[in-house]
């Protein structure tokens, strides 16, 4: 995605309205549809990206208010999204915080998948088969397969880590990485593990310190006046397409670009302006640029290498609260309550 090379491009595509916040989007593996779940109105939109326009097949939202959903992650099944939902309060603390298995050819859900205490903070699908990671903020990453009601796996943060893990898979699903921070401030833990044998234990064990974060502040966005804690909680993990970085956000709303291998720091973007609601990011397909939503409504295209700014792009009309890369196409999604389909 070169933008710099096309002056008037990226551009808006289609807008499909909505009336609530979005939470989170997630593009199906051929890139020809986009889920698009509200939280406040537990609502599916799915999105059909070749027309820019609902799905004909699902042309009205789909409704779990039961399950109070939560965020939506699409799954190798072209009919079936796995959602984390947060329950009723009625529940019994065992059923709440589910992940479910969602069938939206006939609005049902298929399986239940229970152990979680807490909120779900992600879901990583794997790329090479049904498997799944879940974080927790009950301070627990559980293995998954779509096929099995009961997790394969559990790992407990140490005493040494806090606040709330995530864990995601690289794009060949044979690795996944593990992020949680350190207690006392003293960085963050990125571990890597081999997805086949992961009951041996992380094969790479590297740390984030905070004085590696804070020269990386300093020197990539220091000229910008606004002061960020290197000791941030991480709101968000992603590996790129190729697998040689990782992207983490921040709850201040700072993008990191990590090496994928020794998780140092090479590459530090801000928003337009300090963000309290958690950075908005995503690598875009051909892993060359980080796009960040802003809480002003538009978009800033940064280039991975250099960190520069080389687009701007503005039309919604409140905060951008979800961004997400179509895999197969040259299209990206924005959302605030409308959603953006983006061309190039």
């Amino acid at each position: 995605m070169d933008f710099t090379s096309t002056p008037d491009r990226p551009a808006v595509a289609a807008v499909v309205s909505g009336s609530a916040p979005i939470v989170s989007m997630s593009y199906q593996e051929d890139g020809s549809r986009l889920f698009v779940a509200s939280e406040s109105d537990n609502t599916l939109r799915v999105i059909d990206c070749l027309t820019g326009k609902p799905s004909e097949a699902v042309a009205v939202p789909l409704r779990c208010d039961r399950e109070r959903l939560h965020f939506v992650t699409t799954t190798h099944h072209p009919n079936c999204v796995l959602f984390a939902g947060k329950g009723s309060p009625t529940q019994p603390l065992g059923q709440r915080n589910a992940i479910n298995y969602w069938s939206i050819h006939d609005n049902k859900i298929l399986r239940k998948f229970r152990g979680h205490t807490d909120t779900v903070s992600s879901i990583s699908v794997s790329p090479a088969d049904d498997k799944f990671l879940t974080s927790s903020k009950d301070r627990t990453i559980r293995l998954w397969n779509v096929e099995e009601a009961g997790s394969m796996a559990q790992l407990q943060l140490p005493a040494s880590a806090t606040g709330t893990p995530r864990a995601v898979f690289d794009s060949t699903g044979l690795v996944f990485a593990v992020s949680a921070g350190i207690a006392g401030g003293k960085g963050q833990y990125v571990h890597l593990y081999d997805a086949r044998q992961y009951g041996a234990g992380g094969f790479a064990e590297l740390t984030v310190s905070p004085e590696g974060m804070q020269q990386a502040i300093t020197s990539h966005i220091g000229a910008a006046g606004v002061e960020y804690s290197p000791t941030a909680a991480w709101t968000s993990l992603q590996f790129n397409a190729s697998g040689n970085q990782l992207l983490a956000g921040t709850s201040e709303g700072l993008a990191i670009v990590l090496d994928g291998f020794e998780a140092t720091v090479q590459r530090v973007v801000a928003p337009t302006f300090k963000s309290s609601a958690g950075a908005v990011c995503c690598f875009t397909s051909d892993d060359k640029t980080v796009l960040m939503g802003n809480p002003d409504g538009s978009i800033s295209c940064f280039h991975v290498d250099t960190g520069a700014i080389v687009k701007t792009l503005t039309g919604h009309s409140g905060p951008i609260s979800a961004v997400a890369t179509n895999p197969k196409y040259a299209q990206f999604a924005s959302a605030c309550s409308s959603t953006a389909l983006w061309s190039w």
